[in-house]
């Protein structure tokens, strides 16, 4: 998701990089705060969530996806440390909130 505003010159903006963060806050707000909130609420749906084959293959295919990305940002980056805190990123967040984080703080990084 490439989210890129112009300005009247018809030229990228500097600020195109917001679009990566308003998405990755509304990924950590929603979707994990629904999860946060019924793990503390009711836990014993993580190990009904276990017990079921379908949300067994979303929770592998979260984690082929999690080794995919990390593929990306260690070929874009070259950097063992940009891929550890990717890694941490997903686990604090979801894949919903790493990616668009990480797009984030690397645009506004250079």
């Amino acid at each position: 998701m490439y989210i890129q505003y112009k300005d009247d010159t018809g030229k990228r903006s500097r600020n195109s990089h917001w679009g990566y963060l308003a998405f990755a806050l509304v990924a950590l707000a929603v979707p994990n705060g629904l999860y946060v909130y019924y793990a503390i609420t009711q836990p014993e749906l993580n190990a009904q969530a276990i017990r079921n084959p379908i949300a067994l293959a979303f929770m592998l295919e979260a984690m082929m996806l999690l080794g995919l990305f990390l593929v990306h940002v260690y070929r874009s980056s070259r950097s063992w440390t940009k891929v550890l805190v990717y890694l941490m990123l997903s686990f604090v967040g979801s894949l919903a909130f790493s990616y668009p984080l990480y797009k984030y703080l690397s645009r506004r990084n250079g």
